[in-house]
């Protein structure tokens, strides 16, 4: 008796659920393209252009050699570790971590 109840009551609703279906699938499809859409341009808009991304990373470079190489010498001469870092560049950013690395290798 309670399957009947139970079928009796859920039928109107898989009814309604199977003939509603259709109508909002495109609807959601369409939402979903447009949500992918503005992801990939958002994505395009924020990427950097190769060029900065090359100049920020030679410049990283550049201060992390210098970095290792007074990081280094502080090192062998047993002088105190004394990083003096100031301002946040890739230049800067780069010595910080080369003096570090350097200073922490003997």
């Amino acid at each position: 008796m309670r399957i009947k109840k139970s079928l009796i009551l859920a039928g109107p609703a898989l009814l309604t659920a199977v003939t509603l279906g259709p109508l909002t699938t495109p609807s959601v499809q369409a939402l979903a393209q447009t949500s992918a859409t503005s992801a990939q341009t958002s994505t395009h808009v924020a990427s950097k252009p190769p060029e900065k991304r090359k100049a920020k990373k030679q410049q990283y470079n550049m201060g992390r050699s210098a970095g290792y190489t007074d990081g280094r010498s502080a090192c062998v001469k047993k002088e105190p570790y004394s990083l003096k870092y100031s301002g946040g560049g890739a230049y800067q950013r780069g010595f910080a971590d080369g003096y570090n690395s350097g200073y922490h290798s003997c």
